[in-house]
C-alpha cells in the first residue's frame, strides 16, 4: 500500500534534494523536489520533521529563495544526510489514506515515468 502510495504521488520520479550549504547540509536549509513541487524540511526542537510546501515551479522557487538572501542551492542526493531526507521525506504517511478512489480509471495511467503532462 506504501509503495502504491509513492508510485502515484510522484507519478514515477524519485524527489531530489538539494541544501543551501552543501559543505554542511545538516546548518543549512533543505529542499526538496518532488514531481510537480518543492518543499521546505522543517525540524522542530523535539527533532520531529516536517515538509512545507514552498514552490510549485524552479523559477518560483528561485525567486522565493532570493527574496531570502539565499545565494543558490545545491543538489545533495547522493550524500549520506540528503539520503537520510529523502528517507524521512517518503516515510511521510499520506494525510488521507483510506480517502476513496472518486474515477472509475486511474489517472496516472495515461502518463509514463518522467513525463508531465499537467506542466508544460
Amino acid at each position: 500500500m506504501a509503495e502504491e502510495f509513492r508510485d502515484d504521488r510522484f507519478r514515477g520520479t524519485t524527489p531530489v534534494v538539494y541544501s543551501t550549504n552543501w559543505r554542511h547540509p545538516e546548518t543549512g536549509r533543505t529542499f526538496v523536489w518532488a514531481w510537480t513541487q518543492w518543499f521546505e524540511r522543517e525540524e522542530g526542537d523535539t527533532g520531529a520533521v516536517a515538509f512545507e510546501p514552498v514552490a510549485d515551479w524552479e523559477d518560483e522557487l528561485r525567486r522565493w529563495i532570493a527574496q531570502q538572501g539565499i545565494d543558490d542551492i545545491t543538489d545533495i542526493s547522493d550524500s549520506e544526510f540528503g539520503r537520510r531526507v529523502l528517507e524521512e521525506f517518503l516515510d511521510q504517511s499520506p494525510l488521507y489514506p483510506e480517502a476513496p478512489v472518486l474515477a472509475d480509471e486511474n489517472p496516472l495511467s495515461e502518463q509514463g515515468p518522467g513525463e508531465d503532462l499537467e506542466h508544460y
